[in-house]
């Protein structure tokens, strides 16, 4: 009986063993299905990200059809701006002054909003359309529809023109997770001079394609004399160019335009004196600014008119952004166009960028409103909730002893001596701002006060023998993390610091820099920063090369030290420019050249530009949160 007992349970584990065994192989193979059925859903998500990405390339090369070759006519909805079919809402902008009225935005806002009202409801095939009707983007249209469903609009705008590409986003809605019934937008990137197809596509949460509608218009030439595709090079080896949309800052865009004024003729007849008025007709230069906006092919997709000035950078701010309208005047503006606030700067006018404290307030280079005033040399500060203007920084107090000299080798009470650039927050009361003159960046504190004090200086120490209280300021130079090596001579250069030295220490400092920016990552010390910049390589300092540079410095406050950690060469421009980087390329422009080009990390070209003359500073964003998702 023992051994008959000793069976049973032996059969029982032999039964429990297989049990457990079919078990975990099941619980096998199921994991591995989930892990395959995952690994499948990633790499489908790969798959869609890697053809948005393409799609949103805006090159030819990279598109094998254009969306309106593929269009059928019959399905196709014509919108007019004007004739006895007009179907688009028009608004007339007699100036830009006009446009940069706030009370004039919002009767724009309010013809749109009563237009809805009276019309009932709109869907995607009966859109209410209005062509730019804030004034503030001739390359755009506005929209407005309800769909059935909870769906995101993906738009593709696509001209019978050869040399430029599909221009496909997904329009930014307003929803958190993306869909909605309700859909506004400001559709930018339309051609100008040029019939345009718009191709909308309404997709589901679960990204299933729910329908298409189609329109077209026939989008005015640029009233600007902006170019509509400005010439460009091919792109260039394995490096891809990045996405994005190049944001053009220049000195404006020279116009021929009829006039007519009426001439006072006196001929004498029969010894009568005989007066007549006559018309004469004639031509006059008129000069108009703008940000422009290009893509990867060089074709125009945005043109933001200005005031008679333009600034060097936009701010986003408010889910808007903000930028000079006029050398007096800075605008906010709305995702779809409208100007919801604009600031007055009384008794300065805008000199270059300003910069946002994160606490309201706008610090900004100016020059103020008097005879004899000193260019680009005050820091003022905007204040946004009151709009009130005062000065910040004076550099011509700040600096006295070398204003002084400059005065007096100058022999005028206004010299152009320091030639503000930059303006950069690092703290409550704390800015640092670049002069190119005297290829300096300085750190002061206690801004907006009777007694701001200058923290410290970067710059080659030598500049400052002159001025030994001014001296001991320079931060000390550490070597780079791979051998420095000897800096060659430079030119001779007649300063008011008269000091025509070779560059000191392991590294060559900047020289007549530009577009110095402030980076705080967290992974850095308490006191440590990244600081970027163009380095012309001009003025003060200069290397004999003609070569400027890429520069990045880490800055370290508590041991007042800074160690430069990227340096890359460009073909040199010896004033204005910038270098933005981010994560793959470099996009340089080249003021000196009239071009801008992106480049690798390394340097090696990508794909050039040649937009015309008098550039500022280029940008690239890809304007996702603002137009686009």
């Amino acid at each position: 009986m023992p051994h008959a007992k000793g069976g049973r349970m032996e059969a029982e584990m032999k039964k429990r063993l297989i049990t457990i065994l079919v078990t975990s192989l099941f619980m096998i193979a199921a994991t591995g299905a989930f892990l395959w059925k995952i690994n499948d859903m990633s790499n489908k998500l790969e798959e869609k990200d890697a053809q948005i990405t393409n799609e949103e390339k805006d090159l030819v090369s990279t598109q094998d059809s254009k969306a309106a070759d593929a269009v059928n006519d019959y399905d196709v909805i014509p919108l007019y701006l004007s004739g006895d079919r007009k179907n688009v809402v028009t608004t007339r902008h007699p100036s830009k002054k006009d446009i940069y009225n706030v009370k004039n935005s919002l009767k724009a806002e309010e013809t749109l909003t009563d237009v809805k009202g009276r019309a009932g409801v709109y869907e995607p095939d009966t859109a209410l359309w209005a062509y730019n009707p804030y004034g503030t983007n001739n390359s755009s249209l506005y929209v407005y529809f309800n769909t059935n469903i909870s769906c995101y609009c993906r738009c593709t705008i696509s001209v019978k023109d050869a040399k430029i590409p599909d221009f496909t986003r997904t329009l930014q809605s307003q929803a958190e997770n993306g869909v909605t019934k309700e859909h506004e937008y400001q559709v930018t990137g339309l051609v100008q001079g040029k019939t345009n197809f718009i191709i909308l596509n309404f997709y589901n949460s679960s990204d299933e394609l729910v329908n298409t509608v189609t329109y077209k218009i026939d989008m005015p030439k640029s009233g600007m004399g902006s170019q509509t595709i400005i010439k460009n090079g091919n792109e260039h080896g394995k490096n891809k160019i990045s996405n994005g949309l190049y944001v053009v800052f220049s000195d404006g865009v020279s116009k021929k335009v009829k006039t007519t004024r009426i001439v006072t003729n006196r001929t004498i007849r029969n010894g009568r004196t005989v007066t007549r008025r006559v018309k004469k007709n004639g031509y006059k230069k008129i000069k108009n600014y703008a940000i422009l906006l290009y893509d990867n092919s060089g074709v125009l997709r945005g043109e933001i008119p200005l005031d008679g000035y333009c600034g060097r950078n936009i701010q986003m701010l408010y889910n808007g952004i903000a930028y000079a309208c006029a050398d007096n005047k800075i605008a906010l503006v709305n995702p779809l166009g409208q100007v919801t606030k604009v600031y007055k700067i009384n008794g300065y006018k805008q000199s270059g960028e300003f910069a946002y404290d994160g606490f309201g307030n706008f610090y900004a280079i100016a020059t103020p409103n008097k005879k004899k005033s000193v260019k680009k040399s005050c820091i003022i500060k905007l204040e946004l909730e009151s709009g009130k203007t005062s000065m910040a920084l004076d550099m011509n107090i700040l600096l006295s002893t070398v204003y002084k000299q400059a005065v007096k080798n100058g022999g005028r009470e206004n010299p152009d001596w320091i030639d503000l650039n930059s303006v950069q927050v690092t703290g409550t009361n704390q800015l640092l701002v670049s002069s190119q003159a005297l290829s300096s960046i300085f750190k002061v504190n206690n801004v907006n006060s009777l007694m701001p004090k200058v923290d410290y200086i970067i710059s080659d120490k030598s500049i400052w023998n002159g001025f030994k209280g001014l001296k001991k300021k320079v931060l000390t130079k550490t070597q780079e993390e791979s051998e420095a090596t000897e800096a060659p001579d430079t030119q001779e250069i007649v300063s008011i610091l008269e000091d025509t030295s070779k560059p000191s220490g392991p590294f060559a400092s900047q020289a007549g820099q530009n577009a110095v920016l402030y980076e705080k990552p967290s992974s850095l010390g308490e006191g440590q920063y990244y600081l970027s910049m163009l380095n012309n390589n001009s003025g003060l300092k200069a290397l004999d090369n003609n070569k400027s540079y890429y520069y990045r410095y880490l800055v370290d406050e508590a041991a007042r030290t800074y160690m430069r950690t990227d340096t890359i060469s460009f073909a040199k421009t010896d004033d204005e420019g910038n270098i933005a980087k981010s994560d793959d390329v470099f996009v340089y422009c080249n003021a000196g050249k009239n071009k801008f080009t992106e480049t690798d990390t390394a340097g090696r070209l990508i794909k050039e530009f040649y937009p015309g003359s008098g550039l500022y500073r280029i940008y690239k964003y890809d304007w996702k949160g603002f137009w686009f998702n």
